[in-house]
């Protein structure tokens, strides 16, 4: 999705028309899901996609003829059985996506940039019956922008929305036949705090942006820390890292990377970092290294328990040295340890190579 977001941001800044095409509903297995997102502009510029491949070609097509015409529809697209593109085993059944023009000054537009925006926020969209088709609701915190119609399904929208995970999700309001409305929902991003502004350092913020992170990277030397130096951060800034650390909120789903090896900061830090809540923290750097940096903070007092929150060395064993791949090994346990998966190679593994989406997040409910 933010790849498309960032597109998006793109060609509305530059006032370029895009066709857009995103998965309402998927009954074909569970490579796709809503809020899937596929966006082309007139040069035909391809951004995200549809994982159902045996259709994104269809799809594309229809987006770009979108784009053409203007017709905002909903498309159906029957996989295996009698339909046209031949089911794999576990992907047989319809996917189904909504098509749209979008315009620097259309809503739709206002709507995907306030889920690329750093802010909680959900969008409704109307996808089915007695409502004004691809209206759209966008639901903040303190406010609301647009209208699905009439004000008892905008407040039944807003109620809807602040129980709802992050993803996507088609609820019905009222009795059959109802009014069908795709929910859009983006939390807050996550944050990934990069301490260390080495080589290592920029190839994870570029990883990192991409997984959905808020990259904020941090380093004293005013040589390094630099925007030039580490342009996909959201933020660099030339500090010393344990005090910025006490001053940016830390979660439970943030991620704390120690990438350098500065002694200067390298204990003050790691003492300010065990005392937040930061779920994922990381050092890299040699395990005789780390085992003298566990030896001088037991002799400050650090208990057990809080430095066995501490993951190094930082990574999953791939085997590569270089700074990208050293990233790579990184982001893959930050991924791992987001989603709880094992970490083992999927071809050793039996069962649904995708978790289960959440219980309730594809149901319907009705009011």
């Amino acid at each position: 999705m933010r790849e498309v977001l960032a597109a998006a941001h793109d060609w509305r800044r530059r006032r370029i028309p895009f066709g857009l095409a995103t998965v309402v509903a998927s009954s074909a297995g569970t490579v796709t899901g809503p809020g899937d997102l596929l966006a082309v502009d007139p040069t035909g510029d391809v951004r995200g996609g549809i994982p159902a491949g045996c259709v994104e070609s269809a799809v594309l097509d229809a987006t770009a003829e979108t784009l053409r015409t203007g017709r905002t529809r909903l498309a159906r697209y029957p996989v295996g059985g009698d339909g046209p593109w031949p089911a794999r085993p576990g992907c047989a059944g319809t996917v189904e996506v909504l098509l749209r023009r979008v315009t620097a000054d259309c809503p739709t537009a206002r709507s995907l940039a306030a889920l690329a925006g750093p802010d909680p926020v959900a969008v409704a969209t109307v996808v089915g019956g007695r409502a004004p088709f691809a209206a759209e609701l966008v639901i903040r915190r303190d406010r609301t922008e647009g209208t699905l119609g009439t004000a008892d399904l905008d407040d039944w929208a807003v109620d809807c929305a602040a129980g709802l995970p992050d993803g996507a999700v088609v609820l019905g309001y009222g009795e059959r036949p109802g009014v069908r409305v795709l929910f859009q929902a983006m939390p807050a991003a996550p944050r990934m705090l990069l301490f260390g502004a080495t080589a290592v350092a920029a190839a994870l913020a570029r990883i990192g942006a991409d997984l959905g992170y808020r990259v904020v990277a941090c380093d004293p030397r005013p040589a390094f820390a630099t925007v030039a130096r580490l342009p996909d951060a959201h933020e660099v800034h030339r500090a010393w890292p344990h005090r910025l650390l006490a001053a940016t909120p830390v979660t439970p789903d943030t991620v704390l990377c120690l990438l350098g090896h500065d002694p200067r900061y390298e204990l003050p830090l790691l003492h300010a970092a065990l005392s937040t809540s930061a779920g994922y923290l990381a050092v890299l750097g040699s395990r005789a290294a780390h085992e003298a940096r566990l030896t001088r903070l037991r002799a400050d007092g650090v208990p057990e328990a809080q430095l066995a929150r501490l993951r190094a060395p930082a990574g999953l064993d791939l085997g590569g040295r270089s700074p990208a791949e050293t990233a790579l090994a990184i982001a893959a346990e930050v991924v791992a340890w987001r989603h709880g998966g094992s970490g083992r190679p999927l071809s050793g593994l039996t069962g649904p190579i995708h978790a289960a989406h959440p219980a309730g997040l594809t149901r319907a409910a009705a009011r």
